[in-house]
Order: C-alpha cells, then structure tokens, then sequence
C-alpha cells in the first residue's frame, strides 16, 4: 500500500489560521476604539464634534509620549515605572532652567533625564536587578528630588517662547498631539527597519536566545531605558507648556494610564510580542476612556480603577503564557 502524502492545505491551513488570529487581535484595539466612541457618541452626540476630538487628542498627547517609550521596554519584556515621577522631576527642572538657560538649559534637562533612564538601564542589565525593582526605586527618588527641589508649583518667569508653541494648532489639532504622534512614528520606523528593532523583539522572545545568537542585550536594555528617560523629559516638557510651570508632582497619575494604553493596544506585558503602532490606538481608547467617565457623570476617582480593569482584562488576553517569568 503507498504511503499516503500529506495536502498542501494541510501544510498551509493552520499557517493561514494563525495569520487570520494574529490579524484580528490586531485589529481588536481599534475595534474597540470605534466601539467606545460610537457609544459615548450616542450618550452624548457633542462628544463626535471636531472640538471634542481635539481636546481628546490634546489630553492625550503626553499620555502618547510616555506609552510609546514604554512600549519598547515592556517588548524587551522589562517595565519602567519611574516615567511619571521623571516628567514631573523634568518639569520642575525645566521651569527653573528655561530663565536662565533658555533653550541651552531645556537641553540640558533633556540629556539628564535620558542620562537617568540609561542609568536605570544599566543597573537592570548589568547587575542583573529586575527593571521592576530598578524603576520603583528610581519613581521614589525623582518623586523625593522634586519635592525636594520645591514642594509647590514653580511658575516660568522667562524663555516660555520655546516651550509655549506646543499650545498652538495645526491642521485643527494640537501641535503636542502631531508632536507626540511624530516622535510614535519616527521609533516606530526605528523598530520596523533598524537592527535595534529585532533585536528588541529577540530579546523579548527569549533573552537567553538572543545572547547566543551575538546580540548585545546590555546594550539594547540600555538604549531602551535612554529613550524612556528622554522621553519623560519630553512629556515633563509638555507639562511646562500646558501649565507655565513646573510642579513635583504633575504627571504622577498618568503612569497607569500609559501601561493601560500600551496593554490595550495589544503588546504583551511578557515581550517579544506587540507593536508601537497599536499603541497609539490604546492611547486612544484610554483618552476615550477618560472623558467617557466624565461625560457619564461618574467620580473621576473611578478611572484608577476602570485602569486597574482594563489593564487585568488586557494581560490576561496577551500574555504569554509558555514564558516562565512575566517581568524581567
């Protein structure tokens, strides 16, 4: 009797299923963006205006800058939870600075910020600290050095001209939110095209794989902790342009709000799997989110908790469940 031979759909077939799952749990974050805006549109149809949508946007722009560096750590599988006490530090920082230094002195708070994020970095990578650990002792001490620093808000006396244009508008939208969606787009390029981009998501998938195959995980954990510093200078920036001042602690809730978003937008909490594109629908989906409770009518003291949900709900669907640990 001859052997029987396998079909080419057999072969095929599951391939053809895994690719029709992964483009579908992709597409789910913007299916549920719609979904929530078609429903707060119904409750409240002011909600759809070309107003509305720019202030959901503006209110969402530093949420956007500290989700989509955020997202690059938690694709290494790692976590960086002194974000919103760095921008609030970069905040103070930068009120008293911009007087005296002007743009020279935004740049100097900006490379000291990036300084702190590789310094964290480092500290994971090479004494082999989890960046859970490394990031909740460096929120303690950003949140300690700008109380520190000054316990209240710190108004700008002089050189708000180079922080002020992120209040303007462009193409009817705030120039903060086409700021932070620029700097999504030019990392999301960097992912996509440079060498650092695989080996982020080599890393994710199995640290001790990438190590073998020659990529230098020290150094890519490094770059990756370096850009969440910059970028929480850069969001501490935004704070300073919004208010005219710098305060200790100005961006302190808004860390949860940035893990929710790059959970939602579909990249596992245990890395190697996700993308900083969808981050920018979690984002959204967030900012819809939190004007949703509003508009509602209920306690703005439920979002930690519509957060705390969301985020649960979000693992819970992403995570890998084959990694033995889920943080690094």
């Amino acid at each position: 009797m001859a052997a029987p031979t396998m079909q080419p759909q057999s072969r095929t077939g599951p391939s053809r299923n895994v690719v029709t799952g992964q483009s579908i749990r992709g597409l789910a974050p913007l299916a549920v963006l719609v979904a929530l805006v078609f429903a707060i549109g119904l409750f409240e149809p002011s909600f759809l205006s070309f107003y509305s949508i720019g202030v959901l946007t503006g209110e969402s722009s530093i949420i956007l800058l500290l989700a989509t560096a955020q997202t690059v750590v938690i694709l290494l599988g790692c976590i960086d939870l002194s974000m919103a006490a760095l921008a609030s530090l970069a905040s103070v920082l930068i009120a008293i600075a911009l007087p005296a230094a002007g743009l020279a002195g935004l740049g100097g708070v900006l490379a000291l910020t990036t300084a702190i994020g590789a310094a964290q970095g480092l500290i994971h990578a090479r004494a082999q600290v989890p960046s859970f650990v490394v990031t909740l002792a460096g929120l303690g001490l950003c949140s300690g050095a700008a109380l520190a620093i000054s316990p209240a808000t710190i108004p700008v006396a002089g050189g708000y001209e180079w922080v002020g244009w992120l209040k303007g508008k462009a193409f009817n939208l705030p120039i903060s939110f086409l700021f932070a969606a620029a700097a999504l787009v030019i990392l999301g390029l960097a992912l996509r095209f440079l060498p650092f981009g695989r080996q982020v998501y080599a890393i994710g998938m199995g640290e001790a794989a990438a190590a073998l195959s020659g990529v230098r995980v020290a150094r890519v954990k490094i770059t990756a902790f370096a850009l969440t510093g910059l970028f929480s200078g850069l969001a501490g920036l935004m704070f300073v342009a919004r208010t005219r001042g710098g305060h200790p602690g100005v961006a302190d809730s808004l860390l949860l709000p940035a893990i929710a978003a790059v959970v939602v937008g579909g990249t596992a909490i245990t890395g190697g799997s996700g993308s900083i594109w969808r981050t920018l629908a979690g984002v959204l989906i967030i900012g819809v989110l939190r004007v949703g409770i509003a508009i509602v009518g209920l306690d703005p003291g439920y979002e930690p908790l519509a957060y705390g949900i969301v985020i649960v709900g979000a693992v819970a669907l992403t995570i890998d469940r084959t990694k033995t640990s889920i943080v690094k």
